[in-house]
């Protein structure tokens, strides 16, 4: 294994912090992780103490049609009984509640339109099926769902 090494783009402000990348320890290429270093353990966090805990897991893609579109989940979410337990950007979103966990992110300035990643935790695939099929109507987000842990029957 590599150690990756985080850096701070000090040129790259965002709310109060700034841009976090990341490259391996021997050099090369600069990967934008978080428009902050907030998102980031917020995140890492979620990811570790809750998500990665829950019996049943998916992931996968949100699209939607204008740069700022994630915003229109926030209705959505907080209507369903999430909260947001730290202020985000544009392209990232952290969601919670007690028998669910949604993290949405995507890499600042990568050019993938608007697109970002979502990994999402419950208590059981239907659970997880009625948070996605409530985003997908009432948001207008297209979802694909690309992987599920467990794997499903």
């Amino acid at each position: 294994m590599m150690p990756l090494h985080l850096f701070y783009d000090f040129s790259a402000p965002a709310r109060g912090d700034a841009l976090v990348t990341k490259r391996d320890a021997q050099g090369g290429e600069l990967y934008d992780m978080f428009e902050t270093l907030r998102e980031k353990l917020a995140r890492g966090v979620l990811f570790s103490y809750r998500v990665s805990v829950m019996p049943q897991r998916c992931s996968g893609i949100l699209e939607g049609d204008d740069p700022d579109f994630l915003s229109r989940l926030d209705p959505v979410m907080s209507g369903f009984g999430f909260t947001q337990p730290v202020t985000t950007g544009r392209i990232c979103r952290l969601y919670e509640r007690p028998d669910a966990v949604m993290l949405c992110n995507g890499a600042p300035r990568a050019g993938v339109g608007n697109r970002v990643a979502f990994t999402l935790g419950g208590g059981n695939a239907e659970t997880l099926r009625r948070i996605l099929g409530v985003v997908s109507t009432e948001s207008s987000l297209n979802v694909l769902v690309r992987k599920w842990q467990p794997e499903l029957p």
